[in-house]
């Protein structure tokens, strides 16, 4: 006796799947980025004296498609054009070839490197400021890397296993 049967298997569409975890990826690298930059900036929250320090995030802020409010400021010389000139390097980086999302803040502002990891007191540069009513050190960096983990080890990726992901084929 002969029975004729049609197999049916199911494969992974690997296209298709790249290319929803890219756009997951990034989407959540823009969250990520967004959580540092609240926990970092607006949580200590960073000065707004003279605009520089808020400044230097300014850039990354923008390619992670957010803000960083500069606020009042209570100097007569705006500074945030020498903050934002400071925060060169700064930004989203994306190596699909490498599978590698991220984005980096770099900022060689003198005194805001000073207050992030010292205290500050009144006297001669660099520790010129008597007034601050955030106290120093910030420890932005820190602060903003817990938030980031936090979000980060609860980010879940597409599912490999989902209809929409797998091609059904004949076994013959």
């Amino acid at each position: 006796m002969r029975f004729k049967v049609n197999f049916k298997w199911a494969k992974l569409d690997r296209t298709t799947y790249m290319l929803a975890l890219y756009h997951h990826m990034r989407l959540m690298n823009e969250k990520a980025g967004r959580i540092w930059l609240d926990a970092a900036v607006e949580r200590i929250p960073i000065p707004t004296w003279s605009g520089a320090s808020r400044a230097t995030f300014q850039r990354l802020a923008s390619e992670l498609n957010t803000t960083v409010p500069i606020g009042p400021k209570r100097s007569k010389k705006d500074r945030r054009p020498l903050g934002a000139a400071s925060a060169v390097g700064s930004g989203v980086i994306e190596d699909r070839g490498k599978g590698y999302w991220g984005f980096k803040y770099v900022s060689n502002l003198r005194y805001l490197a000073y207050n992030e990891f010292n205290r500050a007191v009144p006297g001669p540069p660099p520790q010129p400021f008597k007034g601050l009513k955030t106290p120093t050190p910030y420890g932005f960096q820190e602060k903003g890397a817990k938030a980031w983990l936090r979000f980060a080890t609860k980010v879940k990726l597409p599912n490999p296993l989902l209809r929409k992901y797998l091609k059904r084929y004949k076994v013959k």
